[in-house]
């Protein structure tokens, strides 16, 4: 009985410290849907804003205030969540290369969770989750950011 006894309890830590981690998941992928929903001129212009010069750089990673928000938080965890954004995969392309504005057309957004179990010991534990992913600029590739040369009418005069 004793073993089964036993059992129960480290049953019971895992799944509390599991349920953590899905909390710090689940904040960072919020954060992440949030900043995809944003037009990529958007964030593209948080970046630039952020560099001494709008247009040439140099560009560093751009992060959002740290949150929190005592909702998030459950007994005895407490959660704060960072989103940063930068360009990709060169967060400061050079203004010399022929592809500059190309290099500037991918952001990668980055979400760190970083949470603190008290509950799990006489020591609190801080823990961090990441979440990372990039997003394009919706104009390259469909076409809108193409020239576009209007086509000359084919054929004589109406008769």
């Amino acid at each position: 009985m004793l073993p089964l006894i036993l059992l129960f309890g480290v049953s019971e830590k895992v799944t509390y410290k599991s349920i953590n981690e899905v909390v710090a998941s689940n904040l960072a992928l919020q954060k992440i849907e949030e900043l995809k929903s944003r037009p990529f001129a958007q964030l593209r212009a948080l970046i630039e804003g952020a560099a001494p010069d709008p247009v040439d750089g140099p560009f560093s990673e751009y992060k959002f205030p740290l949150e929190l928000n005592g909702v998030w938080n459950t007994p005895g965890v407490e959660y704060a969540r960072e989103a940063a954004l930068s360009f990709y995969p060169n967060v400061d392309p050079s203004p010399g290369d022929p592809d500059y504005e190309l290099q500037k057309r991918r952001i990668r957004i980055r979400v760190t969770v970083k949470f603190i179990e008290k509950a799990m010991g006489p020591q609190a534990r801080e823990k961090q989750f990441e979440l990372a992913t990039l997003v394009a600029d919706e104009t390259l590739g469909a076409g809108l950011n193409a020239t576009f040369t209007p086509s000359l009418p084919t054929g004589g005069p109406k008769r």
